[in-house]
């Protein structure tokens, strides 16, 4: 084995034997959040705007936990389960990225945030449902 070979095997070994990842959550297209949703299992679509905001138009079938909210943490792991699929979303993508990237440190294994959040789904012509 060459000194390249065995830099890379040593370098994936550590990484694979420190059982930490710090990976950043991974975005999803619009064009791919909306076949996602449409699949099976079919993802937990997670609004983590505020209520005015959700109340302006949300994506059909989204669950709302505030990201700003104290309880961002406590809800998340008491009203979500962990193995499921999870798409979160926000206005633009950056409160959805933080979401994400705090769901994946509590031990959420599938989670992707939506890449420009509502505006980005709007842009795409893809339909938000009004609040009743």
């Amino acid at each position: 084995m060459n000194f390249r070979n065995t830099l890379i095997a040593v370098v994936a070994f550590s990484v694979c034997a420190c059982g930490t990842t710090t990976t950043q959550p991974k975005a999803i297209s619009t064009a791919a959040a909306a076949q996602w949703i449409k699949s099976e299992p079919r993802p937990v679509i997670l609004d983590v705007r505020t209520s005015g905001e959700f109340s302006e138009g949300h994506i059909a079938g989204a669950k709302r936990i505030t990201w700003t909210d104290r309880d961002f943490e406590t809800r998340s792991l008491k009203e979500l389960d962990r193995t499921e699929p999870v798409l979160v979303y926000c206005r633009s993508g950056a409160r959805s990225s933080a979401a994400a990237k705090k769901l994946g440190s509590l031990g959420f294994t599938r989670v992707r945030h939506l890449e420009g959040g509502t505006l980005a789904w709007k842009k795409a012509g893809l339909p938000l449902t009004q609040a009743h």
